[in-house]
């Protein structure tokens, strides 16, 4: 059997608004469908931006399925909601780097790694 996810849209509000989640999720599936990208949301709210990556369970779950290889694709609405650190950003996108994964940051409207 074939449990790779392939895509995962990554949400978090760090005051857990709903309207905020609904708008990156909206954002994110919009992304995908015009992309033709199969998409799993993984949410995490409420949570800071500076809270660290191990105190937060979606971000938790995230970096697992990338370092298993049942991600190759990560989607954020921006980069502010991986981190709000600039350390903890880079080492998410070595992480990226390192397995081969694609990071696509809708506001940038850019991909950052192959």
């Amino acid at each position: 059997m074939n449990y790779k996810i392939e895509s995962a849209l990554y949400i978090r509000s760090a005051n857990n608004s709903r309207s905020s989640l609904e708008s990156q999720r909206l954002k994110g599936e919009k992304y995908a469908k015009l992309n033709s990208i199969s998409l799993s949301i993984i949410e995490d709210a409420p949570s800071s931006g500076f809270t660290p990556f191990n105190e937060r369970s979606g971000l938790r779950r995230l970096v697992h399925l990338i370092e298993v290889g049942l991600i190759n694709i990560v989607i954020v609405d921006s980069l502010i909601r991986i981190s709000r650190d600039v350390n903890q950003i880079l080492s998410f996108v070595s992480l990226i780097d390192k397995h081969n994964a694609k990071l696509i940051v809708l506001d940038e409207a850019e991909v950052y790694r192959n």
